[in-house]
């Protein structure tokens, strides 16, 4: 596992979850953007919502 993932015991069960998706998808050449772009908005953040999730997934390309 990566850093993010072993960040202890004050880790929710959600972000525990959240931080081995986001390293999985960082895994993929591909979407190494994606995942940086959607650490902030889901681990960081205090609200996710639609706008903030197409602009970590697709960038600015809307």
């Amino acid at each position: 596992m990566d850093e993010d993932s072993q960040q202890g015991p004050e880790q929710s069960v959600s972000n525990r979850v959240l931080s081995a998706f986001i390293a999985a998808v960082g895994e993929d050449e591909a979407l190494s953007k994606v995942a940086t772009r959607l650490k902030p908005i889901l681990l960081d953040g205090d609200t996710v919502n639609e706008a903030s999730l197409r602009q970590a997934i697709f960038g600015d390309d809307l």
